[in-house]
């Protein structure tokens, strides 16, 4: 008898353990199924669209794609034009071949070979035989990684709307007028995805008051290591990035307070239109690029973005005239919009503009100045923006919503009424 009551003992003992056990699995198995079909619902925008991305001091053109499970992170694949020393992959094509002799590898050199010329890449009247293999060469690129550990460094994913073709930039005017007037289903799905993210705050809830009895008689070890899978295969269900202060603000015009690529606060305006834990999407956006433009002799040899480009070159042609007549020299505006000068630069110091020139308009600056400086100016490029919330928060809405316009209105008309009376 005292045998069977000790191994009775033993299995009551054990039944919070095995309980807890075939919880987590079955958890496991739902979650990672659950997890395989993720993607950020900001990233699911922009994939497959062409775009910019700012990281760190350089950026990165070409075809954003982003795999499930990827915690945030995401691909650029350059665009033929971006591809970086091209040679060596078709180098490496041809020694795969020599090596083995499967003709699949000289084949995708021809047509790679042929492809490449047509794009300018590789001179026309090159042929396989020029293609030196060597080791010492650097290797070749088509894509840019970033991983979920390198978000940090980011500083957006931009569609500058001037580098778009023309069935992107229709493409992009049904977004925006999908925000305005979201069609039914689009409504209903986004109030079935807010519904299951309310659902699972009350789902970790029930879960942790019911194992938490259990939880007390665990040892300390294996407490934290349930706590661990417990959290990470609720979380796995809909992300945690329900907000009710951005979601009244989807569609809507929003102001955006950004750390920006110069270490600067700046403000933006745009309209919202997706947000996740990770990222904001805000589109219709006049994002201010920085330029340098560097003079020598009266002449702009070159106009430049700050950051280093890579995957394409970004042309945006010359934005600014120069006319000097002795000591005087103006600097004209000849874009087609308005940009605003900064400062000039010298070898030994700077001089303060901040001066906004419309299309024509110049600035007057009677100064001898040395042969070689520079201009630092800002132009203003229409764009749809995704930044990091680490970089970026929604400070308020840029318009009043119709509930709360009627009652200003009202206010309004009251406190006209109320001065005509006194």
């Amino acid at each position: 008898m005292g045998g069977n009551e000790t191994i009775g003992h033993v299995l009551e003992s054990l039944k919070p353990i095995l309980y807890l056990m075939g919880l987590g699995i079955s958890f496991s198995i739902i979650f990672s199924i659950v997890d395989m079909f993720s993607v950020d619902r900001v990233l699911k925008l922009v994939r497959g669209k062409n775009v910019f991305l700012f990281l760190g001091k350089e950026a990165y053109y070409g075809r954003l794609e982003t795999p499930p499970r990827a915690k945030g992170g995401f691909e650029v694949f350059y665009t033929c034009s971006g591809i970086e020393n091209p040679k060596s992959m078709i180098g490496f094509l041809l020694e795969n071949y020599h090596e083995t002799g499967n003709e699949r590898f000289l084949e995708k050199a021809k047509i790679l070979m042929e492809h490449l010329k047509e794009h300018g890449l590789i001179e026309k009247d090159a042929s396989l035989d020029d293609i030196k293999v060597d080791s010492w060469a650097p290797p070749s690129m088509v894509s840019k990684k970033v991983y979920s550990n390198e978000l940090g460094n980011l500083w957006m994913i931009v569609s500058f709307v001037d580098a778009m073709s023309e069935d992107e930039r229709r493409r992009r005017w049904k977004e925006l007028s999908d925000l305005y007037v979201k069609p039914f289903v689009k409504r209903a799905r986004r109030r079935t995805y807010n519904a299951l993210s309310y659902v699972k705050d009350k789902l970790t809830s029930a879960i942790s008051s019911s194992t938490g009895a259990f939880m007390t008689g665990l040892p300390a070890d294996l407490r934290k290591a349930v706590e661990e899978a417990e959290a990470k295969a609720i979380g796995a269900t809909v992300a945690q990035s329900y907000d009710p202060l951005l979601e009244n603000s989807i569609g809507r015009l929003v102001a955006v307070r950004v750390d920006d690529l110069d270490g600067e606060q700046k403000l933006y305006q745009g309209i919202l239109g997706e947000y996740s834990d990770k990222y904001l999407y805000v589109l219709d956006v006049d994002y201010r690029l920085q330029m340098i433009a560097k003079v020598n002799k009266g002449q702009i040899t070159s106009a430049e973005p700050v950051v280093r480009f890579f995957g394409e070159k970004f042309r945006l042609g010359q934005h600014l005239a120069l006319e000097q007549r002795g000591e005087v020299i103006e600097i004209r505006n000849k874009w087609v919009r308005p940009l605003k000068v900064e400062k000039l630069v010298f070898k030994d110091g700077e001089m303060s503009i901040g001066k906004v020139l419309c299309p024509k308009e110049s600035i007057r600056i009677e100064r001898d100045l040395p042969a070689e400086f520079s201009i630092h100016y800002e132009i203003a490029l229409e764009s749809d923006v995704v930044w990091p919330r680490s970089k970026a928060v929604v400070v308020g809405l840029g318009d009043y919503p119709p509930r709360i316009l009627g009652t200003v209105i009202e206010g309004l008309k009251m406190k006209d009424l109320v001065k005509r009376v006194v």
